[in-house]
C-alpha cells in the first residue's frame, strides 16, 4: 500500500486500527480467562472486559468518518459497492458491541450467563472489529488512495475533527504539499 505523511486521513485510520486491534486482543485475552476464573475475581474480570468494550465502541467515531467523510468521495467517482457494504457491516458491529455493554451490566451477572453469550455475541462482535480493520488496510484504503485527490483527503482532514478520533489522537496535523490554506479551500502556492 501506498505510503502516506504523518497525520494524513488514512495514517489516522491506520493508527487507530493498530489501537483498537490492542483492545480486541486484550478483550479476548480476558475472555479466554472466562473459563478458569475463580469465584471471587470474576467482577474485576467483567469490569475489564466493560472497559475494553467502551474503548471499542469509540470506533463509531472512526466509523463515522468513513460513512460521511470519506465514502462521499467514493460515490461521486461512482464506486458505490464497498462502501455500501461497509456501512452495513459497521451497523452490525456497532449493535453487537452496544449488546455486549449491556450484557456487562448487567447486575448480578455470573460466569454462566457471560459464557452463554459469548459464541453469541462476543466473540462476533470482536471478530467483527478485527474483520472490518483487515477490509480497511487491504481494500478501502488502497481503493481510496487511488482515487481521492489530494484536496478531497484535505477537505477530509479539515472536517475529521467536527466527528473525532478512535483511541489515538493526531501528533501532526497533516498539510498537502504544495498547498496554503485560506479559509477552508485549498488554494495552490502561486509565485
Amino acid at each position: 500500500m501506498k505510503d502516506v505523511p504523518e497525520g494524513h486521513p488514512v495514517d489516522v485510520f491506520r493508527k487507530e486500527n493498530m489501537e483498537l486491534l490492542k483492545v480486541v486482543d486484550k478483550a479476548n485475552g480476558l475472555l479466554r480467562k472466562l473459563p478458569f476464573v475463580a469465584t471471587n475475581e470474576f467482577e474485576a474480570l467483567t469490569l475489564e472486559l466493560r472497559g475494553c468494550f467502551n474503548e471499542l465502541m469509540d470506533v463509531d467515531k472512526h466509523y463515522q468518518r468513513k460513512e460521511y467523510l470519506v465514502f462521499p468521495y467514493l460515490e461521486k467517482n461512482e464506486i458505490t459497492g464497498p462502501p455500501k457494504v461497509m456501512w452495513g457491516k459497521h451497523d452490525e458491529i456497532r449493535d453487537q458491541l452496544k449488546g455486549c455493554i449491556e450484557v456487562l451490566r448487567t447486575p448480578d451477572i455470573t460466569i454462566e450467563d457471560l459464557s452463554a453469550t459469548l459464541e453469541l455475541l462476543f466473540t462476533p462482535a470482536l471478530k467483527g472489529v478485527k474483520e472490518m480493520v483487515q477490509k480497511e488496510e487491504e481494500i478501502l484504503f488502497p481503493m481510496c488512495l487511488d482515487v481521492l485527490t489530494t484536496e478531497d483527503w484535505w477537505n477530509i482532514s479539515k472536517q475529521t475533527i467536527e466527528i473525532g478520533f478512535t483511541l489515538y489522537d493526531p501528533q501532526v496535523e497533516w498539510k498537502p504539499e504544495g498547498f496554503s490554506v485560506d479559509g477552508s479551500c485549498i488554494v495552490p502556492f502561486s509565485l
